[in-house]
């Protein structure tokens, strides 16, 4: 009997790791294919498997040159996949009675300049702001953001600038009864934060989520310099145009904060994702975050939760995803209940549709 139970667990370990080796070929083939192709100067994803077990790939280079290899310590902008963050800190101080999703948001928010400019302020909830149902404009579609970004050197702006620079301006929709993405709704949640319980965000966020995740490879994008940051790239007339050379960021990017102001490797955003589903350390946050989302289409089946997209995909199965677009840099990381995989791309060229290649990459090796 134990001689049979060796053979049956030597042939079980034996197809575990043909059918990872098939995996990571996959991910090979198709990583390397889009850097071939020209969509990015580098490109690095991780799949996390259901066993904990982590799947990198990366290919391409740093920079437009090829001068140094992507890494697994490659490090590059988040951008919004970082307001799922900052939705599970907000979840947790409310599970912890400090703050109401449900509660309106004045009582922490009143007492700035802008607030009686503020669209939709009145009965304005952290649930509103969340979801994206708020209606408040978002500051990185303003014009007059626009032209001050171009003349403020290396000067950063406060949360009150730049939510300053919609303040007056309509509302995008009905509060509670739309969705309007919009980057100031997590400008304002930060403020809540902060408010709430004295202490600044990244301090909080750190002890909340990065430290018991083991996020080792994450920090908060304050500054311009960073260890390990890929140089981003943006469209220029004469092709693509760096927004980084050798881990120094060409401008202060500060503003992003609690929108997605953060400094990542896809490694850390795969084990964010997947502490959120089943079994992991922050499920029942993750339970509240997606469970009553804000649908495209009444009667939707996806649309957007707390800090992250969710589409229903059977019986109680589901997936939660989020993308980033910033700097320079582009991101998305997704989560799949009824497979169990978890998978994060990240590339170093705002052209490069990182959702929809996260996609496709999961698509393939989940078959």
């Amino acid at each position: 009997m134990r001689h049979i139970l060796s053979g049956l667990l030597a042939v079980l370990f034996s197809a575990t790791a043909i059918a990872q080796s098939n995996t990571a070929t996959i991910m090979r083939s198709t990583i390397d294919t889009a850097v071939a192709d020209g969509l990015a100067p580098g490109l690095s994803a991780s799949l996390l498997l259901p066993d904990g077990t982590h799947i990198d790939h990366q290919a391409g280079s740093v920079d437009r040159h090829g001068t140094a290899p992507i890494e697994p310590e490659t490090r590059f902008l988040s951008g919004s996949v970082g307001k799922t963050i900052t939705a599970l800190v907000a979840v947790q101080l409310a599970q912890d009675g400090v703050l109401d999703l449900d509660a309106p948001v004045e009582a922490w928010l009143s007492e700035h300049d802008w607030w009686p400019r503020l669209a939709n302020h009145e009965g304005m909830t952290l649930r509103h702001l969340l979801n994206h149902s708020a209606g408040v404009p978002d500051y990185l579609e303003d014009i007059d953001f626009f032209l001050a970004g171009l003349t403020r050197g290396d000067r950063s702006f406060t949360p009150d600038d730049t939510i300053g620079f919609v303040a007056g301006d309509n509302a995008e929709g009905q509060l509670g009864r739309h969705f309007s993405y919009s980057d100031t709704d997590y400008i304002l949640v930060g403020l809540v934060i902060e408010a709430a319980t004295g202490e600044a965000f990244y301090e909080l966020a750190q002890r909340r989520v990065i430290a018991p995740l083991g996020l080792a490879q994450t920090e908060p994008l304050r500054g311009r310099d960073f260890a390990r940051l890929a140089d981003g790239h943006r469209r220029g007339w004469f092709g693509r145009s760096p927004t980084a050379r050798d881990g120094r960021l060409r401008r202060n990017l500060d503003h992003e904060w609690t929108a997605g102001g953060w400094v990542t490797a896809p490694q850390d955003l795969a084990t964010l994702y997947r502490a959120l589903g089943a079994g992991g350390m922050f499920e029942a946050e993750g339970q509240t975050m997606r469970a009553d989302y804000n649908p495209f289409e009444p009667g939707g089946s996806a649309g957007y939760g707390l800090g992250i997209y969710v589409r229903v995909t059977g019986e109680g199965s589901y997936r939660i995803s989020h993308g980033g677009d910033f700097g320079g840099y582009r991101s998305a990381v997704l989560h799949d209940s009824a497979t169990g995989l978890t998978l994060a791309t990240q590339a170093n060229s705002k052209d490069f549709e990182a959702p929809d290649f996260n996609f496709e990459l999961w698509r393939a090796v989940s078959q």
